[in-house]
């Protein structure tokens, strides 16, 4: 999603199509997108459509396990065929595989895994009073 001076962009895109994804017709996935801020603006649109998907898909999975009892082996049957249809993506093939893997004691990873989120980065001294009287994640 390259942008900004269109002189520049002829000069990395050679390398930008060797290294890029392929599409089914054989044709790299890169393309000059616009002047400066065009490529970032369409990342944050791709973003906003990912985490759309990835909120459709935490949902659908919180209705089966939570509200039909699917087993995890049922779940990774489900998204199979799910992927097999009009719902075929990326991020339904790579879910489909999380519901069977398991860790060292044969435990389901999915039903291991602590349902929060933490920080990634030291939080001291104000922030971190109100981050822990705001009970947020530390």
């Amino acid at each position: 999603m390259p942008g900004g001076q269109k002189e520049a962009y002829e000069l990395v895109a050679p390398i930008l199509k060797q290294i890029a994804a392929v599409a089914e017709d054989g044709e790299p996935c890169v393309t000059y997108i616009g002047a400066d801020g065009a490529g970032h603006y369409v990342k944050m649109v791709h973003n906003g459509i990912e985490y759309g998907d990835m909120q459709l898909i935490a949902e659908a999975y919180a209705l089966l396990k939570g509200g039909l009892a699917l087993s995890n082996e049922e779940l990774a049957q489900t998204f199979t065929e799910w992927n097999e249809g009009e719902l075929s993506s990326y991020l339904i093939d790579i879910t489909k595989d999380i519901f069977t893997k398991k860790d060292e004691e044969g435990k389901y990873l999915v039903d291991v895994i602590l349902d929060e989120a933490a920080t990634k980065v030291p939080v001291s001294g104000p922030a971190r009073a109100h981050w822990i009287s705001a009970n947020l994640c530390l």
